[in-house]
C-alpha cells in the first residue's frame, strides 16, 4: 500500500515535469540562438592562438625558455630552424621527428590552411562547413610559423601539433556577396527553425495545461456553483487525471449526500408538520369534549345525579386518555432525540416473550380470542433493553386485542437463523386498509385514514419502529397465507 502511494502520480508532479521540460527546451533554443548571433554577426575568439599556437607570440629570441606547458596539453612542440630550415632546437615531446623541411612542406603544414584543407568543418558547434579539397592532402600534423633575428641569423620557429589535437571555429567580419547572403539565409533558417519548435512546444504546454489543470478547474467551479444555488442534483465528469479522479468522486458522493440529506429535511419538516396537526386533531376533541361536559356540570344543566355521574366518568376517560396521548408523545419524542441511549442487557429472548405473553393471556380470554404460541426451547441470548422491548411486545399484543373481534386465532411465533431473531404476531382478524399499510408506523396512523376510529393514540406502532432501530433492527407488516396479517419484529442475535 504505502509503495503504490509513493508512486502515485500526483498533479504536482505532472505540472513540475511538464514545466522543466519547457524550460529545457527554452534554454536549449537560447542557446543556439546566442551561439548563431554569435557566429554571424559578433564574432568569436575562443580559441587563443596567441597564447598557445600561435608561433610569433609563443616564440621569442630566447627560445630556450620558452613556456610550452598549453601546447604540451595538446602534445605539441616547437622547432627552430635556421636559414636553410634545417632542425637546430626543439623542445617538447617530438612526435614527427625531421631534420630539416623544403618549403613545400612549411606551406603544407600551415595551419588555416590545414583546417580549411578538411572535408568537413565544425563552426561554433552550429553550422557544419564543407569545403573543396582532397583528405589525402591534409598533413596529420601542423604548424605556425614565425621569423625572427637571434645574433647575426635569421631562424624561423615553428609550433607543431597534432591535426586531430585542435579544431578551428571562425568568425566572418562584415561579410558580403555570396557569403552574405548566405549566411543571412542560413540564420534566418536556423532561427525560423527555432521558431516554430518554440511554438510547438509552447502550444503542447498549454494544451497540457489546458487540458489536465484549467478545463477541470472550470468544470469544478461550474458544478460548485450549482450546488451552492441548491441544484444537488448536480454531477460533474472531470475527465481528468491525477488528484481529479479523487475530487469527482468526492464532489459526487458529497452531491448525492446533499441530495439525500435535502430530501430527509424536506421529509421530516413534512412529518413534523403532519405531526403537529395530529396533536392538535388528537386534542381537539377530547377537550371539547371536556369542556362540553364541565359546562353542562357548572351551569346545572344536568340535575340527574345518574346523569352527572355519567358526564365525570366520561370527563374522566377523557383525561386518561389525553394522558395517555401525551405519555406516548413524550416516549416518541424521547426516541426521536439522538441523545437517548438505549440499556442492553443479555436477554435469554423466548422465556422473555412467554412472560410478556402469560401477562396479556387473561385480556386475550376477556375477548375470546385463541391465542397460539410457537416459541422454541432452546435459549435465543439478545443484547436488548428490556423496558423498551416489553413495551414494544405489549404494545403489538393490546393492538391485536383493540383491532380485532372477538373469536379472532393469533399467532406469536418465534425464530433464529443465528444472526436475527423474530418475533411475529399473526392474526386472521381485522384486515389493515390497503391505503394505510404503506404508513402505518408514521405517526398518528390509526384505524382509518380520517383517524376517527377512536382506538388509539397513532403512536404506539411509530414507537415501535423507533425501539426497533435503535437495537439495529426492523419491524414491518407483513401478509400471510389463509387470510393472516403479522407484525415481525427482527432483532440482532448476540
Amino acid at each position: 500500500m504505502n509503495r503504490f502511494i509513493s508512486q502515485k502520480k500526483t498533479l504536482s508532479r505532472y505540472i513540475i515535469k511538464k514545466y522543466l521540460s519547457f524550460l529545457i527546451v527554452i534554454l536549449l533554443l537560447f542557446s543556439l540562438i546566442r551561439n548563431i548571433s554569435a557566429l554571424l554577426f559578433f564574432g568569436s575568439d575562443n580559441l587563443n592562438f596567441s597564447r598557445i599556437l600561435d608561433a610569433e607570440t609563443l616564440i621569442t629570441p630566447d627560445y630556450e625558455n620558452t613556456d610550452i606547458s598549453g601546447l604540451a596539453d595538446i602534445d605539441g612542440w616547437i622547432e627552430i630552424l635556421d636559414e636553410k630550415n634545417r632542425v637546430i632546437y626543439t623542445k617538447g615531446k617530438v612526435l614527427d621527428p625531421r631534420s630539416e623541411y623544403t618549403q613545400n612542406d612549411l606551406l603544407k603544414m600551415n595551419a588555416l590552411g590545414g583546417f580549411l584543407g578538411k572535408t568537413s568543418l565544425t563552426v561554433g558547434g552550429v553550422l557544419n562547413l564543407t569545403y573543396k579539397g582532397s583528405v589525402q592532402d591534409t598533413p596529420g600534423y601542423l604548424a605556425t610559423y614565425t621569423v625572427f633575428e637571434r645574433g647575426d641569423q635569421t631562424l624561423t620557429g615553428l609550433v607543431r601539433f597534432p591535426a586531430e589535437k585542435v579544431s578551428a571555429r571562425f568568425s566572418f567580419l562584415n561579410p558580403g556577396g555570396e557569403l552574405r547572403t548566405a549566411m543571412y539565409q542560413t540564420g534566418a533558417a536556423l532561427f525560423a527553425a527555432c521558431t516554430a519548435v518554440f511554438l510547438f512546444f509552447l502550444l503542447r504546454y498549454a494544451r497540457a495545461i489546458r487540458t489536465h489543470v484549467a478545463a477541470p478547474n472550470e468544470t469544478l467551479v461550474n458544478g460548485l456553483r450549482e450546488i451552492t444555488s441548491g441544484n444537488y442534483g448536480t454531477r460533474i465528469r472531470l475527465n481528468a487525471e491525477y488528484e481529479y479522479r479523487e475530487i469527482e468522486d468526492s464532489f459526487n458522493l458529497l452531491a448525492e449526500e446533499l441530495m439525500t440529506a435535502t430530501k430527509e429535511r424536506e421529509r421530516l419538516n413534512r412529518e413534523r408538520r403532519q405531526l403537529l396537526s395530529n396533536i392538535a386533531h388528537d386534542l381537539k376533541t377530547p377537550i371539547t369534549t371536556l369542556q362540553g361536559y364541565a359546562k353542562a356540570l357548572s351551569d346545572h344543566v344536568v340535575k340527574s345525579p345518574e346523569q352527572q355521574e355519567e358526564y365525570l366518568s366520561a370527563i374522566y376517560r377523557k383525561s386518561v386518555h389525553m394522558t395517555d396521548l401525551v405519555n406516548k408523545l413524550l416516549e416518541y419524542s424521547r426516541l426521536e432525540n439522538d441523545t437517548y441511549h438505549l440499556h442492553p442487557e443479555n436477554t435469554e429472548f423466548t422465556e422473555f416473550v412467554r412472560t410478556v405473553i402469560i401477562d396479556q393471556y387473561e385480556a386475550f380470554e376477556n375477548r375470546r380470542m385463541e391465542l397460539e404460541t410457537e416459541i422454541p426451547d432452546s435459549e435465543i441470548c439478545l443484547s436488548i433493553d428490556r423496558t423498551e422491548i416489553r413495551r414494544v411486545l405489549l404494545n403489538l399484543l393490546g393492538n391485536c386485542i383493540a383491532h380485532n373481534p372477538p373469536g379472532t386465532s393469533v399467532r406469536a411465533v418465534v425464530r433464529s437463523d443465528g444472526h436475527f431473531c423474530t418475533f411475529g404476531l399473526w392474526d386472521n382478524g381485522t384486515p389493515i386498509p390497503e391505503e394505510l399499510r404503506d404508513s402505518v408506523f408514521e405517526p398518528f396512523v390509526c384505524g382509518d385514514a380520517s383517524r376517527q376510529s377512536g382506538n388509539g393514540s397513532g403512536l404506539g406502532l411509530s414507537i415501535c419502529r423507533k425501539v426497533a432501530e435503535k437495537h439495529g433492527g426492523t419491524i414491518v407488516l407483513k401478509e400471510g397465507p389463509d387470510g393472516y396479517k403479522g407484525f415481525v419484529l427482527s432483532l440482532p442475535c448476540i
